[in-house]
């Protein structure tokens, strides 16, 4: 009888500490289930450190993040339980993070960029954010410039004048590289370049908002390229699906961050 009792004794101390060792584990698993979960909400969002309004502004110090994209990707975040953080870094140096997993998206993108050397990290991209024309501003004496007339041309350093870069690699076109808008259009006003190649809505708004009223001129009998903004990823493919959805069923709202920074709903 002392044996069966002393079995019974052991083997239910046994059933005991078994159902305890689940019961942590269980618990182990669940913090760590719920820590990556939280973890999986929280994204970093990579921009370009410019003054690019009015699709965004990133460059003042003193401020957060400006501007139609970063209005737009914080609707997203709060109607799809998302934590966004924005970090800005130069645009060449952007484009590296992503590619080394170091940010979780990139803005803007397009699949138009560079895609040799990011053919083979598999980034995804959203449909269009807003769409955008790039060609050649220039003050008001070069506005009727002829394409073998121009010699000189400026733009932001890390974009690329893809309609002119095969008259830069034959040395046709000199090129100059600024690091800031600022810089870009002081070199222009200075007639160390003809024209520059930028966005036609960020420049044209740029002079005019930081130069005094100065009129920049888009100079449309020179090559231009038509493009658009996506937001793009390597990770995260499913957030990408979700913000392709969002930008539909919330088209109502996105109309009206455009109509308040003033871009075309086209």
């Amino acid at each position: 009888m002392l044996v069966a009792m002393m079995i019974f004794y052991t083997s239910t101390k046994s059933i005991c500490t078994s159902i305890c060792t689940s019961m942590i584990f269980l618990g182990i698993l669940w913090c760590f289930s719920h820590v990556s979960y939280a973890q999986q909400r929280h994204f970093v969002v990579g921009l370009e450190n410019l003054d690019y309004l009015p699709y965004y502004q990133t460059n003042k110090a003193d401020q957060k993040p400006f501007g139609y994209a970063i209005d737009l990707i914080e609707l997203f975040s709060k109607n799809y339980s998302y934590s966004v953080q924005f970090k800005v870094y130069p645009v060449r140096r952007l484009l590296s993070n992503l590619l080394a997993g170091k940010i979780d998206f990139k803005y803007p993108d397009s699949p138009n960029w560079l895609p040799i050397l990011k053919k083979s990290h598999g980034v995804t991209y959203s449909n269009s954010t807003v769409k955008i024309i790039d060609g050649i501003l220039t003050l008001e004496r070069y506005r009727e410039l002829l394409l073998d007339e121009f010699t000189q041309l400026g733009t932001i350093r890390g974009f690329k004048p893809w309609p002119y870069l095969p008259a830069i690699q034959q040395r046709e076109i000199s090129l100059m590289e600024a690091s800031s808008m600022d810089q870009l259009i002081r070199q222009l006003r200075k007639s160390r370049v003809q024209g520059i190649y930028i966005n036609i809505k960020v420049g044209i708004d740029y002079a005019a908002n930081n130069f005094d009223g100065l009129t920049l001129y888009w100079n449309k009998s020179l090559p231009f390229g038509r493009d658009n903004f996506s937001l793009s990823t390597i990770n995260h493919p499913k957030i990408i699906e979700e913000f392709n959805t969002f930008m539909v069923k919330y088209r109502d709202e996105i109309s009206v961050l455009k109509q308040k920074y003033n871009i075309d709903k086209s």
